[in-house]
Formats: structure tokens, C-alpha cells, sequence
């Protein structure tokens, strides 16, 4: 059974065989968000993977035309959530790929006019994709109606949970609540024929019935680290307590088993993407460096 984020603090507390007087709920809410914000550094696993789509509008309202001085380009906001690049492609309605932008280049490079490049390219600056030539322009193979791209991404919060909303209460993502309970919000519900229905707003209920407000709180959004690998925290919060009480000897034992979790977890989903046929390799700079 997955645990919540209150039993995970106990059971680093449980561990650490401190009591409150000593280590607060809170340093270890601290030393909980810390392990999770380490791991995503070094772990690159298939549960870590996302794909954002930017549709065929957002990408032409983003795209500029070549000049003299410069490919034509798209503009796109990289994903708050981003950790590392893994693709950038372009597709088509079909979902089939027209373009892939594969030569990344730094950004000095690719302001650079004069430049020797070939095919499809892309940089980042700041918070900016910048992909060359732009979307639906030179290179394009088919008919593009998107791009996509697939990253590592970062999970939820450790104590995350779902918005109050009519479409949180169907899909079963709610628990009732009372009025005053940390995080309780209303919502208006009509039964009709024994059939229960939530509605957002007093007014949208009573457009269609005798409403009655009930108060809900959100259930915690699932996470794959607290409910599946529970021993990455587990051993990173262990570490980042035994930093706070000064107990080097045991934050290196901590973080060296903190470290091996996640080395182990790495392993095995290269293991797994090995298996099923031949693998054939191209190396980036990433894996040389």
C-alpha cells in the first residue's frame, strides 16, 4: 500500500530514532524535498519520462521567417517541469515524424550567421527553445501540423494534491471533508434520479436542481519516488537529517546508500531497454564529456 506523505515523515523519524524535541516535522518535510530534488539529478528512468506537444497555432505564432542574417526559427517556452532534453520532433497529423531537430548547438553558435550547420538545429537560452529552420519551413518532410518534446521531467511536490473541482469529485480524486479543514473547498452536488452530480458553482447546481454544499479536500496526487521507490527518500532524507544533527558518520553512510538506490534504479531500466533485439547506439557529447 502506497504511502502518504505524513507516514513518510514518520517513518524517517522512525529511522532517524530522533523525537520531535529534537527533529521537527518540519526539518524533516526539508530533508524529505531535498532527497527528492537530488534524485532527479542523477536518476533517468522510463517513470521520469514526458512528451509536451505544442499544436500547429502556438508553433506559427512563434515562428519568424529567415533574413539575410538568420534561418528562419520557432520560439518555444521550455516546460517548468523540464530536468534534460531527450527529442525534439516535428510530426505530422499521423503522428508521424517530418523533421527531427538532432544538432544541438550552443547558443553563441547558433546566433552565429556564418556558421557551418546542416540540418535541422536547436539551442536554449534561458527559459527558450529556439529550433532552425522554423516550424513548417526548409526541411520539412510531409506536412507538419506539431512539434513534440520528449524529456526527463521532475514529479509533483511529495504533498501534492488535487484541486477541489466537479471533475476531481467524478474521477474519485476527492475525499468529504468538513467546512474549516485545512484545504476544504465547496462543492454543489445534485442528485437526480439516484445519480450524483458535482458542480463547481452554486448557481450552475441550481440550474439544474436542489443543491447541497459539501465540503472536500483533495487526495495527495500520486508520485512514483514516494509510492514505489519509497527507499530513494527514505535513505536521501536520512542523509540530509544526519547533516542537520551533525552526525557526519552516519551522513556518509546514508548517502552512499542514498546513492546506490539510485545507481541500482539506473541500471536496471538500462537493462530493461537493452533487451528485446539488437541495440545500436549514437553517442552525443553528453556521453563523452
Amino acid at each position: 500500500m502506497a504511502r502518504t506523505h505524513a507516514d513518510l515523515i514518520s517513518l524517517v523519524r522512525d529511522w532517524s530514532n530522533r523525537d520531535v524535541q529534537v527533529l521537527s516535522d518540519d526539518i524533516i518535510k526539508d530533508c524529505l524535498r531535498y532527497a527528492a530534488d537530488k534524485s532527479y539529478r542523477y536518476l533517468r528512468i522510463v517513470p521520469l519520462e514526458a512528451t509536451v506537444t505544442y499544436d500547429s497555432a502556438a508553433l506559427t505564432a512563434a515562428t519568424t521567417s529567415s533574413s539575410t542574417y538568420n534561418d528562419s526559427r520557432t520560439e518555444l517556452k521550455v516546460p517548468a517541469d523540464l530536468i534534460e532534453f531527450i527529442q525534439i520532433r516535428e510530426v505530422d497529423a499521423s503522428g508521424n515524424t517530418t523533421r527531427i531537430f538532432n544538432e544541438k548547438l550552443d547558443i553563441r553558435t547558433y546566433n552565429d550567421y556564418q556558421a557551418e550547420v546542416s540540418g535541422p538545429h536547436w539551442s536554449r537560452q534561458g527559459t527558450t527553445i529556439l529550433l532552425s529552420p522554423g516550424f513548417q519551413q526548409e526541411g520539412s518532410v510531409g506536412s507538419p501540423v506539431a512539434v513534440e518534446l520528449f524529456y526527463y521531467k521532475r514529479l509533483p511536490a511529495l504533498d501534492a494534491t488535487y484541486n477541489v473541482t466537479a471533475a476531481n469529485y467524478t474521477a474519485g480524486l476527492l475525499t468529504q471533508s468538513t467546512q474549516g479543514t485545512t484545504g476544504s473547498q465547496p462543492l454543489y452536488l445534485v442528485t437526480l434520479g439516484g445519480v450524483t452530480t458535482a458542480y463547481d458553482t452554486l448557481a450552475a447546481a441550481q440550474a439544474v436542481g436542489t443543491a447541497q454544499t459539501v465540503y472536500f479536500v483533495g487526495n495527495e496526487v500520486s508520485h512514483w519516488l514516494r509510492d514505489e521507490n519509497e527507499r530513494v527518500l527514505l535513505m536521501g532524507a536520512l542523509a540530509e537529517v544526519f547533516s542537520y544533527l551533525q552526525e557526519d558518520d552516519q551522513v556518509q553512510k546514508y548517502a552512499a546508500m542514498f546513492m546506490n538506490e539510485i545507481t541500482e534504479l539506473n541500471d536496471e531500466d538500462k537493462k530493461r531497454n537493452a533487451k528485446g533485439g539488437n541495440v545500436q547506439v549514437n553517442y552525443s557529447a553528453g556521453g563523452l564529456i
